[in-house]
């Protein structure tokens, strides 16, 4: 490279600056003017006048948040060009900046290649950084590049087995709702024998009509639904019945245990939990009535649709949301090696437990849910605040479970710092609406109004040491992308509406009707996950 060449290279930097400087200065001064000129912050109720940066972020699959390069990434990489020849590769490959790695399989696969290269400091922190990160990376590297060599040998063992012919003759492929229509025929066939040669044991209910199965199927279905679909995978009669029975899911759909009259469309109690007294209570919006006639809306064609794909609250369990981040840990006094420094993985938790009168429990902790989510009930948040109140822990222990079952020491701590709160869902303007995917815009100052996205969760919760706060939570309702791994006539689909991603998170000052925004940088989604030892009674 000649003088020339790097005196052009100089001023075509110089150039650039000066333009990225003057286009970045008109924008800043407009956006310290308009922080400037703040108005009144809205009632709590609703939103404040600006977009949490969560609702433009954009997650894949497993929540991750992908974040938009900026203008200072684009003048670095200005910076680093350079006029080498097309042929010189290993000069344009040092100056081409590398993606740092992030799972633990790219920590291994660049520590591999530093190794190759003789850069054994680097490789030794890449494989450090690795197996913290996952202890089994090793495996998973063996089965990600050399897997082909294995199934290669595989192969070539059994292309020496005979093969059968195969016939030309395609077997035809029964849609699976006229598959499921020719099982009403079926007989309910007996369990088999423990021994071979043994008799078969007795079937009462293979006798029983089907008028009384049905009778049965029904009371099933309206004590746990996920009972109900689990008799669907027992025998073919009773997946006739559950397909064809939809007077049963139109109940569950209307009840008020598991259906959406158990869904709030508004704010049913206050932040602590205390009911709201009107002097004229008003009436409570439900999409599906008891009292008039209800069709299905016109995307859907049976009860048991509604059921899975309208947006609704599960009371069975609890949502969790896990947070991994890791932070660089201080190096040894006595080593100025940079490899040998510790890297700290910080593990929280958020939990949410909602309740069908419009409470809802709000916790962040770091105790892991085995030690924690058994014993998150009302009752314990209550005992466990009052033990905050210089109250002895044994006592508040005995008042709550009794003797014989105590909350344990690490769960009773983590249940001081519990949070009461109040949800409630986005009302459509139209149960068709349920089923739509729009988008939802906070109003802001010119008081503009756009349709609500009826998948849209608003919790609000008391605030931490100070009564005059109160945080505001936007999440709305997604449904899980896993697929069952055994495909089967009958088995569900994946679960719909179990995922809560971020939208936004607040906190409002009353006294000041003031607002200020949580940063999301690492949160994740709430994920759904029942809990079996609360029962069905909640």
């Amino acid at each position: 490279m000649t003088m020339a060449d790097n005196a052009e290279l100089e001023s075509f930097r110089r150039q650039w600056r000066e333009e990225v400087e003057s286009r970045t200065k008109p924008i800043t001064a407009g956006t310290s003017q308009q922080t400037s000129s703040r108005t009144a912050a809205p009632h709590p109720r609703h939103f404040p006048p600006t977009r949490h940066e969560a609702f433009a972020r954009k997650e894949d699959e497993d929540g991750e948040a992908v974040v938009p390069s900026s203008q200072s990434d684009l003048v670095q990489g200005v910076d680093g060009l350079s006029l080498a020849r097309p042929d010189d590769e290993d000069a344009f490959q040092s100056r081409t900046p590398r993606t740092e790695p992030k799972s633990a399989l790219e920590h291994f696969e660049r520590a591999v290649e530093k190794e190759a290269e003789g850069n054994l400091g680097d490789s030794l922190q890449h494989y450090r950084k690795a197996y913290r990160l996952d202890a089994a990376v090793d495996k998973e590297y063996r089965n990600k590049h050399f897997a082909g060599a294995w199934k290669k040998t595989t192969q070539t063992a059994t292309s020496k087995e005979p093969t059968k012919p195969t016939s030309d003759v395609k077997p035809d492929i029964v849609p699976t709702s006229k598959l499921i229509t020719s099982f009403f025929s079926f007989p309910i066939p007996p369990a088999e024998p423990l021994f071979e040669g043994d008799p078969a044991p007795p079937c009462p209910i293979a006798h029983v009509p089907s008028e009384v199965i049905v009778e049965i199927l029904r009371h099933v279905a309206l004590t746990d639904p996920a009972a109900f679909c689990r008799m669907a995978l027992v025998c073919k009669r009773f997946a006739y019945h559950f397909s064809h029975e939809q007077h049963i899911w139109k109940r569950i759909c209307q009840g008020a245990k598991f259906g959406f009259k158990a869904m709030h469309y508004s704010f049913a109690c206050d932040v602590h939990g205390n009911p709201e007294h009107r002097l004229e209570p008003l009436p409570r919006y439900t999409p599906f009535p008891t009292d008039i006639p209800v069709q299905l809306p016109s995307p859907l064609s049976s009860w048991s649709e509604v059921f899975h794909t309208f947006p609704r609250i599960r009371f069975t369990g609890i949502y969790i949301s896990t947070v991994n981040y890791t932070r660089a840990g201080a190096a040894s006094a006595y080593s100025n090696i940079s490899w040998n420094s510790p890297i700290h993985i910080v593990t929280y938790y958020r939990y949410l437990r909602f309740y069908p009168d419009g409470t809802v429990i709000y916790l962040l902790t770091t105790v892991e849910p085995v030690d924690v989510v058994p014993h998150i009930t009302k009752a314990n948040v209550t005992a466990a605040r009052a033990t905050s109140r210089k109250q002895h822990q044994k006592s508040a222990q005995d008042s709550v479970t009794g003797p014989q079952d105590p909350v344990p020491p690490i769960a009773l701590d983590a249940l001081k710092r519990a949070q009461w709160g109040r949800w409630r869902l986005s009302k459509p303007e139209s149960p068709t609406d349920s089923l739509e995917e729009s988008g939802y815009s906070f109003p802001t100052k010119d008081k503009s109004t756009s349709t609500p996205d009826p998948r849209d969760l608003i919790i609000e919760t008391e605030g931490i040491g100070a009564p005059k706060y109160i945080y505001v939570l936007h999440l709305a309702l997604r449904s899980s992308t896993s697929r069952p791994v055994i495909a089967h006539p009958m088995a569900p689909n994946p679960s719909r509406n179990t995922k809560l991603v971020w939208k936004g998170y607040w906190s409002y000052d009353k006294l000041t009707d003031d607002w200020a925004e949580f940063g999301l940088k690492n949160d994740r989604a709430f994920v759904f996950r029942r809990v079996r030892g609360w029962g069905i009674n909640y």
